[in-house]
């Protein structure tokens, strides 16, 4: 009986701790959401305007913030994305300190509104499952729920990122857990949970301007077809990603590494300003133009997707 009441108690922390964590990872994914695209498309489109040459320069401008950043700020400590949740989850003495909140969340902003390809996704996560490790760290809950309190900060920040609490539910479980407990269920779930009513009410616009309002079982093939070149385009992007790395890895002086990176991405803005801030302005402007004309380009959509850095 006293071993029961024992499992209760720590079930009851641990959904207190997961919904201070999502409440946490709710207000730093919406505010950095919020204001990066605040922030983003005044300077789009007074460049696009004005002086589309400054496409070019302007993913630089934002590297280099990030870069002095590290360097007198965060002390030129590095931040090396969803890799450093899997270290800490695997190597438990290992913490997520508290800087990679303040650290990933400039990241993600600097980057996207300046034009860069890093996107807000990969500083999401890091930076709500930091919120996770120091809610862990405060001793809230039972001392065996480090992953569980990391995965529920990451499942309310994606949720919050694409306003859909299934996909934050599934990337942590997946991706993030890659594995399957009662006690992940429950953190996840309680983390979601309070992130539906926050999209429900300040968040809720579809990414997708159209209604699905039937379903034709001969489209079948068709999605079969799309999960096919979906997976082709994956290895793909991982390939190049690999070996992009490899090659920017040969240069020594770091500045100059990152800043040639940089106005490699400035060069392919210029000629595509569809894939300014990781395309994400682009894509929604693709599929309302698309759809307003009752033809989607296909064409288009796939060069968007192979461009997309």
């Amino acid at each position: 009986m006293e071993r029961k009441k024992v499992i209760r108690h720590n079930y009851y922390t641990l959904i207190i701790a997961s919904l201070t964590v999502s409440m946490l990872s709710i207000v730093l994914a919406f505010s950095l959401k919020r204001i990066t695209e605040f922030c983003e498309h005044p300077i789009f489109e007074f460049t696009e305007t004005h002086q589309n040459i400054l496409f070019i320069f302007l993913p630089t401008v934002g590297i280099t913030a990030i870069y002095f950043l590290r360097k007198y700020v965060f002390f030129n400590k590095k931040n090396k994305g969803i890799t450093e949740i899997y270290k800490t989850l695997d190597q438990r003495k290992d913490h997520l300190p508290f800087f990679k909140i303040p650290s990933h969340y400039l990241n993600g902003f600097l980057t996207v509104i300046f034009g860069g390809s890093t996107g807000v996704e990969v500083s999401t996560v890091v930076a709500t499952a930091a919120v996770g490790n120091q809610i862990y760290e405060q001793n809230f809950s039972a001392r065996i729920y480090k992953r569980e309190l990391i995965c529920a900060g990451v499942a309310a920040g994606i949720a919050i990122l694409f306003d859909s609490p299934l996909t934050g539910w599934l990337f942590a479980m997946e991706v993030i857990a890659r594995r399957t407990s009662k006690p992940l269920f429950v953190s996840c779930t309680a983390a979601v949970l309070l992130a539906w009513p926050f999209i429900y009410f300040f968040d809720n616009k579809p990414l997708i301007p159209f209604a699905v309002d039937h379903w034709n079982w001969t489209a079948i093939p068709f999605f079969l077809l799309l999960s096919l070149l979906s997976g082709a385009l994956a290895v793909y992007f991982t390939l190049l990603v690999t070996r992009m790395k490899s090659f920017f890895g040969n240069i020594s002086n770091n500045f100059l590494r990152v800043n040639l990176g940089a106005i490699a991405v400035g060069i392919m803005i210029f000629f595509f300003p569809l894939i300014y801030g990781d395309s994400y302005h682009g894509f929604k402007s693709v599929l309302e133009k698309s759809m307003n004309a009752q033809a989607l380009s296909i064409l288009l959509l796939l060069l968007l997707s192979l461009l997309k850095p």
